[in-house]
């Protein structure tokens, strides 16, 4: 699997995957410049690219890009019960 194949399966979770061009390079995969837009999609494409092998079978590539998703979300998510304890 390619790595812009595997954002684009992300990205079509996330948002009807609109605006692919705008985060991730659409031929290699890696993942564009910050700019003002939705930074968590650009997060999202970073962290995939960041841990992405292009020697890994297709399901390893999935799992990893699945464990970093997750370990996102449980950040987030510690965020936002810091802030419940503020509110």
């Amino acid at each position: 699997m390619k790595l812009a194949e595997l954002h684009k399966i992300a990205a079509d979770g996330y948002a009807g995957g609109e605006g692919l061009s705008e985060y991730f390079n659409p031929e290699t995969g890696e993942a564009t410049e910050w700019h003002l837009g939705d930074s968590l999609q650009w997060f999202m494409h970073v962290e995939i690219a960041e841990t992405f092998d292009a020697d890994a079978a297709d399901d390893v590539q999935i799992a990893e890009a699945i464990r970093v998703m997750e370990s996102a979300v449980n950040d987030l998510q510690g965020a936002i019960n810091a802030l419940y304890k503020h509110k």
